[in-house]
């Protein structure tokens, strides 16, 4: 690890799985290519959420009809101006359009949210946890698979339901509300993999939150938005109390902007909080290495190493710029 930033397994984004998400104009009678079991059968939600409404609807959505290949840009732009973002279409095309695909992955629909300064929480693939996020008055956004002519990716924006009436309202392409039976919405999105997202201000949660989810969704914050990573992780901590990661992530951040010893604050809550984890008293090590508090961070990384666990060759090299900084020390 250098001494340029503390090294944490919060501080990257984790992994996802990226399809070449083709955008295409929605329109005609499309014949869903399905994959993967459904989840509305015989008029029933499968795996219904607990207290999950029979019906509900987002207000207040903008619309930005498109028939071209933004529909990424188009159903970006209604979600973040939804949640109080200044932004339009044209001013989303040049972060996500992919001009060899023409069109925009799903990578770059979350890094585009994240630098608004929302979190891009993708949520578990269940209709229930869509149609959850939706009763709570958030828009998601959806990719679907389309078979108009060929395969379509295409993504569109979930502003309504209705379990009694099997029907799916999406803001798609050209319609400001296109109405498709549950069954229909499902075969399309299953073929999409089922993947969506919320965008959220911080503080604001999904429904049905996983907290390590929702961590790791505002851990690739920190380098584009700091400010509102902050602000996520604060609050989180204030839901979650006992979150090591958050703490992790409040230290990443004041070491970022160089408050030394308030990010050796937030590693040893971390690492009282964590105890069995040797990466808070690594990160511990490098905030009093920076602060040059020499036998302190000697101290830090020792225990790191006496736990063992899960980076030991990270620790032995914070140790190593520990004992270089030592022997050039003063005495």
């Amino acid at each position: 690890m250098s001494r340029a930033a503390p090294r944490s397994r919060w501080r990257a984004a984790a992994a996802l799985a990226l399809l070449a998400a083709l955008a295409g104009a929605l329109g005609g009678c499309a014949l869903p290519l399905a994959s993967g079991p459904p989840q509305f059968r015989d008029g029933k939600l499968l795996q219904r959420p607990a207290g999950l409404p029979e019906q509900a609807r987002v207000a207040g959505v903008p619309f930005y009809p498109d028939d071209t290949n933004a529909c990424g840009p188009a159903s970006l732009a209604e979600v973040l101006r939804f949640s109080g973002v200044d932004t339009d279409v044209d001013r989303l095309k040049p972060q996500l359009i992919t001009p060899a695909l023409d069109g925009t992955l799903q990578y770059d629909m979350l890094g585009a949210t994240r630098r608004a300064g929302r979190v891009a929480y993708v949520i578990r693939p269940t209709l229930g946890e869509l149609f959850a996020n939706v009763a709570a008055g958030r828009p998601v956004v959806v990719l679907q698979r389309l078979g108009i002519p060929g395969n379509i990716w295409h993504f569109a924006v979930v502003v309504a339901y209705d379990l009694r009436h099997d029907s799916v309202t999406l803001r798609s392409s050209t319609a400001r509300a296109l109405v498709l039976s549950i069954g229909q919405f499902d075969a399309t999105w299953a073929g999409g993999g089922r993947w969506g997202f919320v965008a959220l201000r911080p503080g604001d949660f999904p429904a049905e939150v996983v907290p390590l989810r929702y961590l790791q969704a505002v851990a690739p914050m920190e380098g584009v938005a700091p400010e509102a990573a902050r602000q996520a992780y604060r609050d989180a901590l204030a839901r979650w109390p006992d979150s090591w990661v958050a703490m992790m992530g409040l230290g990443n951040l004041a070491y970022a902007r160089k408050d030394y010893a308030q990010a050796a604050a937030r590693f040893a809550q971390a690492a009282r909080a964590h105890p069995h984890d040797g990466d808070p008293l690594n990160n511990l090590a490098q905030a009093l290495l920076a602060a040059d508090d020499l036998h302190g961070a000697l101290g830090a990384v020792e225990q790191a190493q006496a736990i063992g666990k899960p980076n030991p060759r990270v620790y032995a090299r914070t140790r190593e710029q520990i004992e270089a900084a030592l022997a050039h020390a003063p005495r």
